[in-house]
């Protein structure tokens, strides 16, 4: 399994947020396809593949996290 990162342009902090839900709704269905081939076959291959998705996610929600702490700040 390849991850492709696409370049965006610069995105206004208002739609910063739909910008982080499309990142995390496809890394979620990234998760949902290699959590799907790993249980079709265990191997290290698909378990890093897991992990990494996993990691996009974890960035992806710390982005979002990042994003309302700039917007909440005076």
């Amino acid at each position: 399994m390849t991850l492709t990162l696409t370049a965006i342009s610069p995105v206004t902090p208002a739609g910063i947020r739909d910008v982080l839900e499309a990142d995390f709704a496809r890394a979620r269905a990234a998760l949902t396809e290699a959590r799907h081939l790993q249980a079709g076959k265990d191997t290290p291959g698909h378990r890093a593949a897991v992990a990494e998705c996993t990691a996009r996610i974890d960035a992806v929600l710390d982005m979002y996290l990042d994003s309302r702490a700039v917007r909440v700040s005076p």
